[in-house]
C-alpha cells in the first residue's frame, strides 16, 4: 500500500495550516507511516536501527530535520516493541524540542512515552507519537514558522524511507516494493526544497539533500512503468541512508562561503540579515540561529 496522504476535514487549526501552506504532506502523518511499516512486518530491528544522536547541531533547520527523523525512529521502536529504547527516545526528543523552542509541547509526551513503553502498551505509545508530532507541528504554525514544519516532515519522510527500503531490500518481493511508490510525496518535497531561502539552500547539507531527493525522484519516475526491482530498492535505500547520515553531521549546515566582516557590520542576502559582527568581537553571529550559533569571522 503506497504512502499517500488522505484528505481530512478542516478544523479551525486546519484552516490555519492551509493558510500557511502546511498541507497533509508537510509533516507526513505518523499514522500513514505506521501503516506502511505495518505492511512490512516483521521488521528486522537489529538491521534497521541506528543510535540516537549524542549531540544537537547548532543549525535550527538541521534540528528540525533531526526531530522528524527521531519520530520515524520511534515508529521502528514501536513496531519492534523495544522497551529499552523508549527511554532514550523520549530524552532525545525532549532535547531536540528544547532547541526548537517547543520543549513545553514535548515534555508531557516524553514522560508518557516512557511510562507506556515500560507497560508494553504499544498502541498507546503509537498514539503518543502521533500526538507528539501534531503538537510540535501546531507550535510551529502558531509561531508562523511553516518552514520548520516542512523540514520536520522532510526529516521524518527520509528516515521512514530508509527504514522501509531497508526492510524491503532484506526481504524483497515486487509486491512489497510497491510500498515505496511515494511519487506524490517526493514531488512535494522536491518542490518545497526549492522554496528555502538562499542562506539555507547554499549550505553543503541542503545542497546534498536537494540533489539526493531529486535522485530518489528520478529513480521512482523510471520505475513507475515496470515497477521497482531489487536494484532500484537498493539504490533508494542507499541514497536515503546517505542523506540521513549527512543530516546528523554537526558541521554539515555551515555556509559554503566565508567572509570577513568589518566591525558592527551586517551581512545581507536579499533583504534578510544573515550575519552580524558585534563591536569589539572577532566573531560573526548567525542571525538565522540566534540561540547558539556563533562562528569565527
Amino acid at each position: 500500500m503506497p504512502l499517500i496522504a488522505q484528505e481530512e476535514p478542516l478544523t479551525e487549526q486546519g484552516y490555519e495550516r492551509e493558510e500557511l501552506g502546511v498541507n497533509p504532506y508537510t509533516a507526513p502523518s505518523i499514522a500513514h507511516i505506521f501503516q506502511q511499516l505495518d505492511d512490512l512486518r516483521p521488521l528486522p530491528f537489529e538491521q534497521l536501527q541506528r543510535e540516537f544522536p549524542k549531540a544537537s547541531p547548532p543549525s535550527r533547520e538541521q534540528k528540525g530535520l533531526i526531530f522528524g527523523g527521531l519520530i520515524a525512529d520511534g515508529f521502528l521502536v514501536v513496531e519492534a516493541e523495544r522497551r529499552n529504547a523508549v527511554d532514550n527516545l523520549g530524552r532525545v526528543l525532549l532535547r531536540e524540542a528544547r532547541g526548537l523552542g517547543v520543549a513545553d509541547r514535548v515534555m508531557r509526551h516524553s514522560a508518557s512515552l516512557t511510562e507506556l513503553g515500560h507497560r508494553g502498551d504499544w498502541q498507546a505509545v503509537r498514539k503518543e507519537l502521533i500526538a507528539t508530532q501534531a503538537d510540535v507541528e501546531q507550535a510551529m504554525i502558531e509561531l508562523r514558522d511553516q518552514r520548520m514544519a516542512h523540514l520536520i516532515g522532510l526529516g521524518g519522510w527520509l528516515r521512514g524511507l530508509e527504514i522501509s527500503a531497508g526492510a524491503i531490500e532484506l526481504d524483497f518481493s515486487a509486491q512489497r516494493a510497491k510500498i515505496l511508490a511515494q511519487q506524490d510525496l517526493v514531488d512535494y518535497f522536491t518542490g518545497e526544497l526549492k522554496t528555502l531561502p538562499p542562506a539555507v539552500v547554499q549550505t553543503p547539507l541542503f545542497e546534498k539533500i536537494r540533489a539526493g531527493v531529486n535522485t530518489i525522484r528520478v529513480s521512482l519516475n523510471k520505475a513507475m512503468v515496470d515497477g521497482l526491482k531489487l536494484t532500484d530498492v537498493k539504490a533508494i535505500h542507499a541514497q536515503a541512508r546517505e542523506l540521513n547520515l549527512a543530516i546528523r553531521q554537526i558541521d554539515s549546515a555551515k555556509p559554503l562561503w566565508t567572509f570577513a566582516l568589518p566591525e558592527a557590520a551586517t551581512r545581507l542576502i536579499g533583504d534578510e540579515p544573515i550575519f552580524r559582527r558585534p563591536p569589539g568581537c572577532n566573531c560573526a553571529i548567525d542571525l538565522r540561529n540566534r540561540d547558539t550559533a556563533v562562528s569565527n569571522a
